[in-house]
Formats: C-alpha cells, structure tokens, sequence
C-alpha cells in the first residue's frame, strides 16, 4: 500500500506553478524514497503537453497549468523520466531531479 501511495505522489509531482525553492536551501537526504534511479530526460517543445500525455498514459488527470518540467517514476521506482523544454536551466532540472530521489517533497 504504501508503495501504491508513494507512486501516486510521484506521478503528481511536477513543476505545475513557478518554483519557489530556494536553490541554495539545503536540504535533508534522509526523506529519499531511493537512492539509486536511472534516469531519462526528455527535452521537447510542448512542455505541458508532454507531461499531460504522459499523466494521460498512467490514468491520471491532466495538468491545469503551463509546466516548466515534470517527473514521472516507473511503476518499480526504479527509473524517473524528467520532461523539460529543450531549453532549460539548472535549478529546473535538479528540481526534477530531486523529485525523482524524493517523490512529492513539496509538501
């Protein structure tokens, strides 16, 4: 059950509003989820609708707002696949990044 629950929280984290971390906040490792993950990024054009097609895929609602990036784990959690424009800055992909460590950490 909890790993039921964890994999939800993933699939609806994502960048949805601006970023509002601090980039230099540090931050606790000890709320990973794991500590090992292969990761694939995705760079493409239509940000939001590539996050909402692949929200869509897992039977999820779609976003209701323009996304910067998402995240999305592997039903094992031991892949994440991170979805950016194809121009992108450090602080959205380590925000992703961290996503895929941590699962839904904004709250």
């Amino acid at each position: 059950m909890k790993k039921i629950v964890i994999a939800t929280l993933m699939f609806i984290s994502t960048s949805v509003f601006a970023y509002n971390d601090d980039p230099a906040e540090l931050f606790s490792t000890a709320s990973n989820v794991t500590t090992e993950s292969k990761i694939k990024w995705v760079s493409v054009n239509d940000v939001t609708a590539q996050c909402n097609r692949e929200r869509s895929a897992k039977g999820q609602a779609g976003f209701n707002a323009k996304l910067k990036a998402c995240s999305f784990w592997d039903d094992n959690h031991t892949s994440c696949t991170i979805i950016t424009g194809k121009n992108v800055n450090m602080h959205t992909i380590g925000h992703e990044m961290r996503h895929c460590f941590q699962g839904d950490w904004h709250q």
